[in-house]
């Protein structure tokens, strides 16, 4: 078991603190406007600015629990992170290394997962998958975590952690992995699905973890990663485009999965991100596109509605999913 960071003497009984979220990492709970310290020669400041995460440096979180899902801890962890780099005290950064700890508690150290962090709890809602299981978003965020704590401290075993977690990139979830291929190349997966759903956030989330580790680390698997993935991704941008709103992803729903608005604006801020770390031009022209159909109140009642209709179809809720007579099957 690799080494950890961890101070007994921080944790403490404490009250939840107010605004605190209780659906880490969800669609009820994601608020990430661009980020304002990107350096893409150096990773510092995250894509994204995830502070809203994190409410509070005490740790452990109250609500966190190891058999939830782990991406909502690392996003805590950025968050934190993001708070250090905002001259908010250093009690933050020792925040995200307690997750970083976690992280390397918990990452698979050889088998099947090697490198993963294995989420234990099947996902019941809108995709089907079944424990053991890994996430490619939450491989790629926990990467960009790791090497942003490697740059402020120094310690080598956050960079060795970095790049093991991208391991399960380079093969398929039906060897263990999080690949799946997308036109000419491989992206990571948010959820491993069969057929894969290549949801459009969490593809991308994925792939910034490789570039993070290319770039921070000098390590050639991960420049390989990113560079396929990131070129296969720029091929297939035309398929998350309707020509008026953003889809979620590729999955072949009896609907199609539009983005909420939040999700839209979030793969507009994606987008732009993304154009920062390569030169390919669709990355900024999408997100051009994107930005005008989020400015047309038609197109914002169209995809609020459509989004209802998917919904009825591919019900969130459990208790509906196995009581709508059209939905049984979709939702086994």
């Amino acid at each position: 078991m690799i080494a950890f960071y961890r101070r007994e003497s921080r944790q403490r009984p404490r009250e939840r603190p107010p605004g605190i979220p209780t659906r880490i990492g969800t669609a009820g709970s994601f608020s990430a406007p661009p980020g304002t310290r990107v350096d893409p020669a150096d990773p510092s400041g995250y894509y994204v600015d995830l502070r809203s995460k994190a409410v509070s440096s005490d740790w452990p979180p109250t609500w966190h629990r190891r058999d939830k899902l782990h991406v909502g801890l690392i996003q805590w962890g950025l968050g934190c992170h993001e708070r250090y780099l905002a001259g908010d005290g250093e009690e933050w950064l020792e925040a995200a290394r307690w997750v970083a700890g976690e992280l390397l508690e918990l990452q698979q150290p050889d088998g099947r997962h090697a490198g993963g962090w294995v989420n234990e709890s099947p996902y019941k809602h809108t995709y089907r998958i079944a424990p053991p299981w890994l996430s490619g978003m939450a491989q790629g965020q926990g990467a960009s975590l790791l090497v942003r704590l490697h740059r402020a401290t120094g310690e080598e075993r956050y960079a060795a952690a970095a790049v093991s977690a991208l391991a399960p990139m380079k093969k398929p979830a039906s060897e263990g992995g999080v690949a799946a291929t997308l036109g000419p190349g491989r992206v990571p997966e948010e959820y491993p699905t069969d057929p894969p759903s290549h949801v459009l956030n969490g593809c991308i989330f994925g792939l910034w973890g490789c570039y993070d580790v290319a770039t921070a680390v000098a390590d050639p698997g991960a420049a390989e990663l990113a560079s396929e993935g990131i070129g296969a991704l720029a091929d297939s941008l035309s398929r998350y485009d309707t020509g008026w709103w953003s889809r979620y992803d590729l999955f072949p729903h009896p609907v199609t999965n539009l983005a909420s608005p939040m999700y839209h604006r979030l793969h507009t801020d994606q987008l732009r991100a993304t154009a920062l770390i390569d030169s390919d031009p669709r990355f900024a022209a999408t997100a051009d596109r994107f930005e005008r159909y989020a400015a047309s109140s038609r197109n914002l009642a169209r995809a609020y509605s459509l989004k209802v209709l998917f919904r009825l179809a591919v019900p969130r809720n459990r208790w509906l999913a196995h009581r709508i007579p059209w939905a049984r099957d979709e939702n086994r």
